[in-house]
């Protein structure tokens, strides 16, 4: 699980939230699973829980491929997800600090994560600065 050597972590009854987070495969799992346990907390359908999960994983996914080089050892990557229970809002927020390159130039039938994320949430922002890319993702509930 997620450390503080590996990161910071800060859990509330309104969010979750991670800095600095190593921008690999396992590392990221672990925040899938931490965002399924902060869910299950919140008065949402599950559903819509799953809709939450495989959105913010996809775009955690997007974040370790696409924003830095496989051997980048200063890969990290900030996650973000808060729940406005009287706005029935809910919101993802994932930002690297790399910059964006495709992953493989091999044809397949990968290449459609926004497409999926946008497929499940009510809004999706992709914001790319200078500084990386932040991805903010909506679910009106």
């Amino acid at each position: 699980m997620l450390t503080d050597s590996d990161g910071s972590a800060s859990f509330t009854s309104g969010g979750i939230f991670f800095r600095g987070v190593r921008a690999d495969a396992a590392f990221i799992s672990d925040l899938r699973r931490a965002v399924r346990v902060w869910l299950e907390q919140l008065d949402v359908d599950d559903d819509r829980k799953h809709d939450v999960v495989l959105a913010s994983y996809e775009a955690l996914a997007n974040a370790v491929e696409h924003a830095y080089d496989i051997d980048d050892d200063s890969a990290s990557l900030d996650f973000e997800a808060t729940y406005l229970p009287q706005d029935q809002i809910l919101e993802v927020r994932v930002a690297d600090h790399g910059c964006w390159h495709d992953a493989d130039s091999t044809p397949t039938s990968r290449g459609h994560g926004l497409a999926l994320i946008r497929g499940l949430a009510t809004d999706v922002v992709v914001d790319p600065t200078p500084q990386g890319t932040h991805v903010t993702i909506h679910w009106s509930l």
